[in-house]
């Protein structure tokens, strides 16, 4: 038995869906008052024939990351789990929560792990949580986070889970851990990466000048799985395709959606004036910005990230960031 957290999310659902394809057993812990219909939409995007009965296949658990007792129900018949549930937040008022699930809550899954005497443990973490290195090279696994006026309260977060997830493998857990760049994949508009897709559908006239590293949620998931049935242990590799800057991935989506291509370069001092703006609209309307100060910062940042770690591993290479781009349009279009 296999238990999955966060099976509701762009890399959770994924991995619930090879996982079955595969013809393995699989319980999916998920929240109260989850969305099932459109996870059940994207098992039929990615097979259109069998989604539906894949779907079916599921066992189901209510739990929560806060709760020890629903981690430790469900747990019980497992032989390994992948830690995927999180928060992903850049909002200055999610902080607290950030802290309490994506820190303690992790804390709290690898003490059920332990306790359950779990066969192998794979944690989803990002790569966020290697903060960025000082002299701008390319971030490695060997990168940890370390406070900076570029680093964000969700990398501290992530920081922080892996630190508890080394613990557990300190104690006798055997761990992988991967560090996703942005996920591709399908996505509400509201759930984490999926906010991004919403933009390059949209199309905008103005380009950030930074740049970001992207992987195919296709790839997050076979190489997690490949790691976990692997004799691999207590290891973290980062998972990137590419670093693609802002302007070009806004190009490469107006030509698959039709769009205008951007002309208009967005300077540092014009997003701080954005997200003071986006953040007098809360205080008004008590609506979440799209544009926060860690997102407006980070979007003038370049990033890159080193891949080298795990295709001499698994002996595969990634998806490539266009390729991406035109498969998911399908759905989203």
């Amino acid at each position: 038995m296999i238990l999955v957290t966060g099976s509701t999310g762009i890399v959770g659902t994924r991995l619930v869906f090879d996982m079955l394809r595969k013809g393995k057993t699989v319980r999916a812990m998920r929240r109260d008052g989850s969305d099932l219909e459109f996870m059940r939409t994207v098992f039929r995007f990615y097979d259109p024939d069998q989604g539906d009965s894949l779907f079916e296949k599921l066992e189901w658990v209510q739990g929560d990351l806060t709760d020890i007792f629903s981690l430790e129900e469900a747990m019980k018949g497992v032989q390994t789990v992948y830690h995927a549930a999180a928060l992903v937040s850049y909002a200055a008022g999610d902080a607290k929560k950030l802290i309490e699930l994506n820190g303690e809550g992790t804390a709290n899954v690898v003490n059920a792990a332990l306790d359950a005497g779990i066969n192998k443990f794979c944690h989803i973490s990002s790569v966020a949580a290697l903060g960025r290195p000082a002299n701008g090279s390319p971030a490695t696994e060997k990168n940890w986070w370390k406070k900076s006026t570029n680093g964000s309260v969700y990398g501290l977060s992530k920081y922080m889970a892996e630190r508890e997830v080394w613990r557990g493998a300190s104690e006798g857990l055997p761990t992988v851990i991967v560090n996703p760049a942005i996920v591709l994949g399908p996505a509400k508009s509201d759930q984490s990466s999926g906010m991004l897709m919403a933009l390059l559908r949209k199309g905008v006239p103005y380009f950030p000048k930074g740049s970001a590293g992207y992987v195919d949620v296709r790839d997050v998931s076979a190489m997690a799985i490949d790691l976990m049935d692997s004799e691999i242990s207590n290891e973290r590799f980062i998972l990137c395709s590419e670093t693609e800057s802002f302007r070009n991935m806004l190009n490469m989506s107006a030509a698959i959606y039709g769009n205008k291509k951007p002309t208009f370069a967005i300077h540092p001092w014009m997003l701080s004036i954005v997200w003071r703006l986006a953040w007098f609209g809360l205080l008004i309307s008590g609506a979440q910005p799209r544009i926060t100060k860690e997102t407006a910062r980070s979007s003038s940042l370049e990033s890159r990230y080193e891949n080298e770690k795990i295709k001499a591993a698994l002996g595969r290479d990634f998806i490539k960031t266009q390729v991406s781009l035109e498969y998911y349009s399908g759905f989203y279009q």
